[in-house]
């Protein structure tokens, strides 16, 4: 024996406190949060590209609409005259340049002409 006495204690930890995570699982839960975005992203995606798609084939109907009841009116010059006065009065309205307010003008003729504009729909799926 060299003369040094040490005596040598053990304590017991009754509770272990809050385990912090290992790089392991920090990256696996930020994978999981990656994948959860991405598929959030692709279904934003798709939402909005049917949107669009929806929005244009809307767009194209109302052209179609429009042209029609530009041609139907040319052959009904009273109509016509109406129908300017009525433009007039809109665009010195506060609706002017509002979405959907400008279709509104077009209604009557949208119905009036509904035979023309149906067979102009069948012409261009044809």
């Amino acid at each position: 024996s060299s003369g040094i006495n040490a005596e040598y204690g053990r304590t017991q930890i009754e509770k272990i406190g809050p385990q912090e995570p290992t790089y392991r699982q920090i990256i696996k839960q930020a994978k999981k949060v990656y994948d959860n975005l991405e598929e959030q992203h692709e279904r934003a995606m798709k939402l909005s590209d049917a949107e669009a798609r929806r929005i244009h084939k809307r767009y194209k109907e109302e052209i179609l609409e429009l042209s029609v009841i530009q041609r139907e009116l040319f052959k009904r010059k009273n109509e016509v005259r109406v129908l300017s006065e009525k433009l007039i009065d809109y665009q010195n309205s506060d609706l002017y340049n509002q979405p959907g307010t400008f279709a509104n003008i077009f209604e009557p003729y949208a119905e009036l002409f509904k035979e023309q504009i149906e067979e102009a729909k069948k012409d261009l799926i044809d």
